[in-house]
């Protein structure tokens, strides 16, 4: 065989075996792995890995009830500051840790939060982190992106088998360290609010209790005799003045300009003064009742415990209404201001038309 064939035969086996050789397969998250763990060598060389992939800074344990798994509690009262890796803060629960930020906004919630864990409420990284603490607990863990997985087109959680079913198939976000603190543990949510919202009442209304209430997880209360007991005509419209508090006392809404400037919650872009109230009709109920807030145009709707209260209510009557999130917002937040699952407070005046 000459030197030409020689060199022929060599190229086209190496031709055929590379066309042969299989593709080195790339995983979603292999750079961010790479990334990850050589920040973990540099900063935190001894951090203990969790089954799942995180790694957890700091354990103290808590001595209460542990959270065990979403049957037996499926839901949480949490304090949380989550960080980025450079160290700068991305949330918090925290009002001291947000004033000395810059960041504090007087009309907003800060203190612990309810979390949902049931049908895979919390992502994959918070969940096992909550899972094995215990009331009283704190926690600091750095969470792979890959464990903060969220469906885009559902927004709901992403849920693996395993730890390599994560890295390989949840496309990986920004790793973040979560500073946790268990609060507490509820097993029945509503109970838990009711159980709350007796305790308040208890301390700010003497001789009421919990078993005052109108309906299951409402109250109202009487502050100020009306100048009749007729009831309202159907369709007619009242006027109101109100005033909205979460239960930790703070104010959250009012149609007093006053109160608004007192409690830090003044916006000069709003007009102030009683609120337009349209009774329901004969075919109607409470739910029915529409408010027209100062410097509207149009009737809206309001939350069921307010437009309750309001049901309960005649010519020129003072009350105070108080009730769990199932009359209020429910499972949904309303701004910044009221968290989810939040019982409120309403204290409501029936006034005059104001002058036009």
């Amino acid at each position: 065989m000459n030197m030409k064939k020689s060199i022929l035969y060599l190229t086209l086996a190496a031709l055929l075996l590379s066309a042969c050789a299989k593709t080195p397969k790339t995983g979603v998250n292999d750079a961010a792995k790479r990334y990850l763990d050589a920040w973990m060598q540099v900063n935190h060389p001894g951090a203990t890995q969790t089954p799942l992939g995180a790694f957890i800074l700091e354990d103290i344990p808590g001595t209460g009830r542990s959270a065990g798994s979403t049957d037996t509690n499926p839901y949480v009262f949490v304090n949380y500051t989550v960080r980025n890796l450079d160290g700068s803060v991305a949330g918090t629960s925290d009002a001291l840790l947000s004033q000395q930020l810059g960041t504090y906004d007087e009309a907003s919630y800060f203190g612990p939060a309810v979390w949902a864990r049931a049908s895979n409420g919390l992502v994959a990284g918070i969940e096992e982190s909550i899972a094995s603490m215990k009331v009283g607990g704190r926690r600091t863990v750095v969470l792979p992106g890959w464990l903060l997985g969220v469906d885009a087109s559902t927004g709901k959680t992403i849920v693996c088998n395993t730890a390599q079913d994560y890295l390989d198939k949840v496309s990986g976000g920004t790793p973040r360290i979560y500073d946790l603190e268990l609060v507490d543990v509820i097993p029945d949510i509503l109970k838990w609010q009711i159980d709350s919202v007796g305790r308040y009442i208890s301390r700010n209304f003497s001789g009421k209790s919990v078993a005052d209430s109108v309906k299951l997880g409402i109250y109202y209360f009487r502050t100020a005799q009306p100048t009749s007991t007729e009831a309202f005509k159907n369709d007619t419209t009242i006027y109101i003045n109100y005033i909205g508090r979460r239960l930790d006392g703070a104010v959250f809404d009012t149609s007093i300009a006053d109160t608004a400037k007192y409690y830090g919650i003044y916006s000069a872009s709003r007009t102030y003064g009683p609120c337009a109230v349209k009774w329901y009709g004969s075919d109607g109920t409470y739910s029915d009742i529409k408010m027209k807030t100062s410097g509207s145009d149009t009737f809206g709707d309001v939350v069921n415990g307010f437009s309750f209260a309001l049901s309960q209510m005649h010519a020129f009557e003072k009350g105070t209404a108080v009730f769990v999130s199932n009359w209020g917002y429910g499972t949904k937040s309303s701004g910044n201001a009221i968290p989810a699952y939040s019982p409120l407070r309403f204290d409501l005046e029936v006034v005059a038309k104001p002058e036009e």
